[in-house]
């Protein structure tokens, strides 16, 4: 088969599953000619009778939104082999979105945001290199994720999630994209990160067969645990804590407000930094290194607070 290029990213396109694949990008060509008749309806029922996102744009819905962004518009370009660039683009970047909201089980109004906050961001997509359709998709779920307060789905599951699905995405794309959508991307408050962070240690295993000996239910226990970090945390210069991630600092934070709540209640700490480092993904050693920096103190600050 004659060597083909790929029009998002001009890497080379390679042969996967009778499809034309690029080798870099992910992106599937639509100009290849299939033999097997049941194999070709097998394309037009991927490309036509399920594009978009699961009852989002229903009957009535499509005037609202707009005849450029229904499921009956791609179909229709999809049943022409999406003949131009533009097409091909606002396709594959519908296509991407849906597979990580099915994913990460994104709510379908946060996938619906973040494909047309992406349609805004692949026109400029010519003025910058190196900007491939998967990055644009990334940066536009990060955007509707933030502006939906979906606290669960975090910068780093993102990324994971996308180089799990395949698609190659880096930092230094998303500082771009960020520069071409002319949105900076601001960290979230670290107390915000809390709300998530606390409920995941709670459910691990062994913290919640020693929460059950000391509180009534394990929502009281996380209420108790909540208020003291965030006591913690306004010890703690909100100068002194830049240059942290926010999501470690926050889980280093918790750790913190345990160490504290067990000093206060006459009891063990009920979690490890290891429990942490299980319970949210975050390196141990980070979690030592960020607690001895900038906690141990603020820890004996509020004891001695109370004790006075």
């Amino acid at each position: 088969m004659e060597k083909s290029v790929c029009p998002l990213c001009n890497s080379k396109l390679i042969l996967v599953d009778n499809e034309l694949v690029c080798e870099t990008c992910g992106y599937v060509s639509q100009d290849i000619q299939i033999a097997s008749s049941e194999f070709e309806q097998k394309i037009f029922y991927e490309l036509g009778s399920h594009i978009g996102f699961k009852n989002l744009y229903s009957q009535e819905n499509i005037s609202r939104i707009g005849e450029s962004s229904s499921p009956k518009y791609y179909r229709m370009l999809s049943e022409r082999w999406l003949k131009t660039s533009k097409e091909n683009e606002e396709y594959y970047c519908m296509k991407v979105i849906s597979r990580v909201c099915e994913k990460l089980t994104i709510p379908e109004n946060v996938a619906a945001y973040a494909f047309e906050f992406s349609k805004r961001i692949l026109s400029k997509k010519l003025e910058h290199e190196g900007i491939t359709i998967p990055i644009i998709c990334l940066y536009s779920l990060m955007i509707s994720c933030k502006k939906s307060k979906i606290d669960r789905i975090t910068m780093r599951k993102l990324f994971k999630t996308f180089r799990t699905l395949g698609y190659r995405v880096s930092l230094a794309a998303l500082a771009k994209v960020s520069c071409l959508a002319n949105m900076a991307l601001e960290p979230k408050p670290v107390e915000e990160y809390l709300t998530t962070i606390i409920p995941s240690i709670t459910a691990h295993p062994v913290v919640l067969e020693k929460v059950k000996k000391y509180y009534l239910s394990p929502v009281e226990y996380e209420r108790k645990l909540y208020r003291t970090t965030i006591a913690i945390l306004s010890y703690v210069d909100k100068y002194r804590r830049g240059g942290h991630n926010p999501y470690a600092l926050a889980s280093t934070a918790t750790y913190a407000g345990e160490i504290a709540l067990s000093k206060i209640e006459h009891r063990q700490p009920l979690f490890s930094q290891r429990i942490i480092s299980e319970s949210v993904d975050i390196a141990e050693y980070t979690v030592r290194e960020q607690y001895s920096e900038l906690f141990r103190e603020a820890v004996y600050q509020l004891i001695s607070n109370l004790n006075q």
